[in-house]
């Protein structure tokens, strides 16, 4: 799992030198005549493209890193790693801001959580990557978010980034009750948009969770962190869709 209160410091990171497919549709030329979806040494109809949130469609503001690392003063590093794991605690459905509150009494932070955690989360959307949902959508795919985050965070996001008129649907790990690259979390997502996994592509910046879903028969393509709309165009050619 990763934590994404420090979404670029995972414990599971990946790789960003290459990119490259969990469950490989072998080349991504298209045959005339046939599905738009379908590829040369095999048929890729997809209905359903799942993209990750952090290292995907959005960032972290820069400064976030510095903005927390103060208020943990001679105890930064073991203030940043309480929090890290308040946040990973609470990617199922436990209650970050009870887990957080209980982190500043035992570092003794007489202070709100909302004037230690960003109100934004320090989240910062990638709007291009926005903008190639969208065409992805009128190619006539549905596209869905699917992301480990805690209550907090998640329910920001739901309810103030715009994503219900990017995103078919959302799929928040503490709603879930199950993280990325738990098998549960994926069938969860299988039994929601109720549609067979080979129909759907998933895509991630992280190797355990591209593992996770490709053991479920979703297609799962690694995505290099933040490597925007090029990284997505590269990927989604293999499927035959067209950016």
């Amino acid at each position: 799992m990763t934590s994404h209160v420090f979404p670029h410091k995972s414990t599971n990171e990946a790789r960003t030198a290459s990119i490259g497919p969990q469950t490989s549709p072998c080349t991504g030329k298209r045959r005339e005549g046939r599905s738009r979806f379908e590829l040369s040494c095999a048929a890729v109809d997809l209905d359903w493209v799942l993209f990750d949130a952090d290292g995907v469609v959005q960032a972290s503001r820069e400064g976030w890193f510095e903005e927390l690392t103060t208020w943990g003063g001679s105890r930064a590093d073991e203030f940043l790693l309480a929090i890290a794991e308040a946040d990973l605690s609470c990617l199922t459905g436990n209650d970050f801001g009870a887990a957080m509150r209980a982190v500043l009494r035992r570092f003794q932070i007489d202070a709100p959580l909302e004037d230690v955690i960003d109100q934004h989360f320090w989240i910062e959307v990638r709007e291009p990557m926005l903008a190639a949902v969208r065409a992805v959508r009128d190619q006539g795919l549905h596209c869905a978010l699917a992301t480990n985050q805690q209550n907090l965070r998640g329910a920001y996001m739901r309810s103030s980034l715009g994503f219900e008129t990017i995103f078919d649907e959302q799929f928040y790990s503490y709603e879930l009750g199950f993280a990325k690259p738990e098998a549960g979390y994926f069938q969860a997502i299988m039994d929601r948009i109720n549609v067979a996994p080979h129909r759907v592509l998933f895509i991630d910046d992280h190797e355990g969770n591209v593992a996770g879903a490709s053991e479920l028969g979703i297609h799962s393509e690694l995505f290099a962190r933040d490597g925007g709309v090029p990284v997505l165009t590269s990927i989604l050619a293999r499927y035959g869709v067209r950016l």
